[in-house]
């Protein structure tokens, strides 16, 4: 659902002079866990049945250690980083559920809910193996071939009962950028069940810009931002007395992932903070929540709990931080703008006089605003330990360069926003296709499913139509469909070579790319910095035309995806494969030659596929329509 620039100015809903909320009770805030590694140095986690007690409700979900969200993976500042991560299933059955697109209307697949695998969202690291290294061969259960360890690597399933090894090596491309990162399941199919039942955490990386002043002595919170959707009537609670465990799961209906369900901080609803006057404080904040948007503004309460707030004056924060990748200028507005999959880190300076604080978020299904959380600004809470905001040149100092010398269609350039004037991949989410309204009839349920009877999910289905784009889709392409035509990659590049991208949407999804972040040019948003910065998970809507990107494929070769991070689209196919090939790597850039002998790319189409020869055609014609032809669509 697009939301268009006069719902995030609302601002202007100010004239209703202030805002109301029923619910009072708040639990204290608490900050989630942190993992230390065992003494071989491993991280371990255990994805498992998961108790935890959310307003009056208890609630059994799939956690990771036994907490919502999962502990914080706090990574020391190095040079030389190797981050081993053990997952364990530790559920001991698959259990095989459908999904489907359009409130559960269109096509419907089967997935299983219990096999899981896990993303490093934001590391830059090898996307399928880590590289060999004879001093760290991995050894036992959960090993990738050839004794290795995966890298971040979300191809593979790792079912009930079974581990896998990885290893993220933070600084084999130069130190790795420090910041807050995060970690959570890809598991095409099942990613958003598993993200909303709360398997997700925090995934920090320390580094120089930590020891700032104004930085190194302010009050850090990790607050990580999700919906659980404990008011929907697919959801089951706990009754009293019951254990949790697998076969009393609360959450397992794919339909839930869309309702409106509030959100939570570090799995509490509504926590209260306490902090002294004056205090600096640095908020981490992750938003692992799916599908909405959500404006955050901290208001000051007009009363002792946010009951009620005043909305005329929200307080100014100070961001120096998106995706994990410090900001090369300070962005300063009254409004914390997210999407799925984003990072921001916020320094805050609280009051001078005792008050309570609201902070507020405002969704496009919550125009009025719910309260996240309570501040109280009270001097019995002690001294502040900072009292001085960092000085921005000292921040942006560490900030990545947004220009570079690269190679563009084989010229060697100064790459930067101002430079690059040709695009070379064009990225189109959802093109709109021209089936129509879901139809009108009874609310669809989702069931269990036996997968041998959705062999169809795997299979090329000739009785769909050509000259029709899929839904969801990205360039009117599905992820499942271009897998069952047995296509190597969907989009293939270079290793060292910079590229200018054009992303658009037809109405709004934030666009996620694995592995290597993309330089943001600047834009007309309301929404975001203004300025050319680094992301990994950026907001496009069809108000704003196409964002141009600028990617540098760096050291990495491999497969990883990009998709969008609103997580039911990307189980239902809204994702695409990519690869980065050595120079001159024929098989990986590829899938054969023409009858001249010239290379046809693995990203192309296959020429008995016509459905992609009009998807080809419908990109590259989007925002109008493709042209008429015949000999694909008839007359």
């Amino acid at each position: 659902m697009t939301i268009d620039r006069s719902v995030w100015m609302l601002g202007l809903l100010s004239v209703l002079s202030l805002a109301c909320s029923s619910e009072t009770a708040t639990v204290p805030y608490e900050e989630p866990p942190s993992l230390a590694p065992n003494a071989q140095g491993v991280y371990e986690l255990h994805l498992a049945p998961t108790e935890v007690q959310i307003g009056d409700k208890r609630f059994c979900l799939r956690g990771y250690n036994r907490h919502i969200p999962g502990p914080t993976l706090r990574i020391p500042e190095g040079t030389d980083r190797k981050v081993r991560v053990t997952l364990h299933n530790d559920l001991q059955r698959s259990d095989y559920r459908e999904i489907a697109g359009m409130e559960g209307y269109a096509t419907r697949s089967c997935h299983d809910f219990n096999a899981t695998n896990l993303h490093a969202h934001g590391a830059h690291v090898q996307p399928n193996f880590a590289t060999a290294a004879g001093e760290l061969p991995c050894y036992g259960d959960g090993c990738a071939p050839g004794s290795r360890y995966y890298g971040d690597n979300v191809l593979i399933e790792v079912p009930a009962r079974g581990k896998a090894q990885y290893r993220w090596d933070l600084d084999e491309d130069g130190v790795h950028e420090p910041g807050t990162n995060w970690y959570h399941p890809h598991i095409h199919g099942s990613t958003s069940i598993q993200v909303i039942n709360g398997a997700l955490g925090a995934l920090i990386i320390e580094g120089p810009v930590d020891r700032l002043p104004g930085i190194a002595q302010s009050k850090e919170r990790v607050m990580v931002m999700h919906q659980v959707p404990i008011d929907s009537e697919q959801t089951v609670p706990l009754p009293p007395g019951e254990s949790c465990r697998e076969d009393t799961l609360s959450v397992n209906s794919f339909l839930t992932v869309t309702q409106d369900s509030p959100t939570l901080i570090n799995g509490k609803l509504r926590p209260r903070i306490v902090t002294p006057p004056g205090q600096v404080e640095r908020w981490r904040m992750i938003y692992g929540g799916t599908p909405d948007e959500m404006g955050l503004k901290l208001h000051r309460s007009l009363d002792d709990h946010c009951g009620s707030w005043d909305i005329l004056s929200p307080m100014e924060l100070t961001q120096i931080a998106r995706d994990g990748l410090t900001l090369p200028q300070f962005y300063r507005n009254s409004t914390i703008w997210v999407s799925s999959g984003y990072r921001v880190d916020a320094m805050v300076k609280m009051p001078q006089e005792k008050q309570t604080l609201c902070l507020v978020g405002r969704r496009v299904r919550d125009l009025t605003g719910s309260v996240l959380a309570v501040i109280d600004v009270d001097p019995a809470a002690g001294s502040p330990t900072e009292v001085n905001l960092p000085e921005e040149s000292a921040v942006t100092a560490h900030a990545k360069p947004t220009r570079w010398m690269g190679t563009v269609e084989g010229k060697q350039m100064e790459v930067a926003c101002d430079t690059v004037k040709t695009v070379q991949q064009k990225a189109v989410l959802l093109v709109p296709t021209p089936e129509g309204s879901p139809p009108i009839g009874s609310t669809p349920s989702l069931a269990s499913c036996d997968p041998a009877a959705y062999h169809h999910q795997h299979e090329v289905d000739p009785s769909l139509p050509t000259c029709v784009c899929p839904s969801p889709n990205i360039s009117c392409r599905r992820f499942d469909e271009r897998r069952a035509w047995g296509y190597r990659s969907d989009r293939v590049m270079t290793v060292g070579t910079s590229e200018k991208w054009e992303v658009r949407a037809f109405d709004g999804h934030p666009f996620h790319v694995h592995i290597n972040p993309f330089l943001v040019c600047p834009t007309g948003s309301n929404k975001e910095p203004n300025f050319a910065h680094w992301r990994d998970t950026y907001w496009v809507q069809a108000e704003d035309g196409g964002r141009e990107l600028l990617m540098h494929y760096s050291k990495f070769t491999g497969q990883f995806v990009m998709h969008c991070h609103k997580l039911n689209h990307e189980d239902e196919g809204m994702m695409e494969l990519l690869e980065i090939c050595a120079p001159g790597d024929q098989s990986c850039l590829c899938q054969g030659t023409d009858a001249g002998g010239k290379c046809i790319s693995s990203a192309d189409c296959k020429p008995t596929d016509k459905r992609c020869q009009f998807a080809k055609a419908a990109t590259a014609a989007y925002p109008l329509p493709p042209a008429p032809d015949p000999m694909l669509c008839g007359k």
